[in-house]
């Protein structure tokens, strides 16, 4: 079962620790200041999502996921492996916007992840484009997030 499968949003406790990136080419923002609201695994997959509440009304999500068995090295983004490629998305007013990364376009370098001490330590590079605008907008961040929340399938 891949942990998109499970109920990740219901009673989940969230990680500690920032996502924080910048973001280029004229987004509506050009730093992303996260905290990850799920970091969990099922044994097999980890999912991390980071949430940057920008104000009352608009926040920022960046979606991550890759293999539990991942080791400390450079993975390149690809759709059909994992790590799969992160997803950006844009919530204001209740009404959200995703947005898939460009294929191909970006990597994850692993310096520290301990699933059984619950660490991740990373930093990262994708491009996503905005549809409305057609821009496409490179993401250069760092992850360092810890609390692993261990679930049962």
């Amino acid at each position: 079962m891949s942990i998109n499968d499970l109920q990740l949003n219901s009673a989940r406790k969230p990680g500690t620790g920032d996502l924080t990136a910048a973001i280029n080419n004229n987004y509506i923002i050009s730093n992303f200041e996260g905290q990850p609201t799920i970091f969990t695994t099922n044994g097999k997959e980890v999912a991390l999502y980071a949430t940057y509440p920008h104000s009352s009304t608009v926040s920022f999500c960046i979606q991550l996921n890759f293999s539990a068995n991942i080791k400390q090295g450079r993975y390149e983004f690809h759709p059909n492996n994992l790590p799969v490629p992160p997803s950006f998305s844009y919530t204001e007013g209740g009404h959200t916007k995703g947005y898939n990364s460009d294929k191909g376009a970006g990597h994850l370098e692993i310096s520290e992840f301990d699933i059984n001490e619950g660490t991740f330590k990373a930093s990262f590079n994708f491009t996503f484009t905005d549809f409305d605008t057609n821009r496409r907008h490179q993401v250069v961040g760092n992850i360092d997030v810890s609390d692993l929340e261990h679930i049962e399938e």
